[in-house]
């Protein structure tokens, strides 16, 4: 199975808005269908560029960029990393393209 990351923003704004808190709930979410993070891990990362819609959630490789991030998304979110549910297009959109762009391009490099 293809493993899977999603990267929860830790950077400055986002931090003060909660994202700590988003990405242990989160997490917890997740560990009640992949305790072991088999088939995706969970992890901070230390800013996405898109402070102005913090909190900033991502997963790759399915591209995916949620903004606006409250702990009354995680369930939908966490069902659609699951494979219970749609991506959450709601928080899709909202940071700038080439923000995403060079997210996508950062995690896509071997190195």
């Amino acid at each position: 199975m293809t493993n899977r990351l999603c990267y929860v923003c830790e950077g400055g704004d986002c931090t003060e808005k909660g994202s700590g808190e988003i990405f242990e709930r989160l997490r917890e979410l997740i560990r009640r269908f992949d305790p072991q993070e088999q088939r995706i891990k969970i992890r901070r990362y230390p800013c996405f560029g898109a402070c102005e819609v913090g909190i900033n959630v991502t997963l790759f490789p399915d591209k995916i960029f949620y903004s606006t991030v409250t702990e009354a998304d995680l369930p939908e979110i966490a069902a659609h990393i699951e494979g219970k549910g749609p991506p959450v297009q709601r928080l899709c959109g909202k940071a700038q393209p080439d923000v995403e762009q060079i997210i996508w391009d950062m995690l896509d490099s071997p190195y």
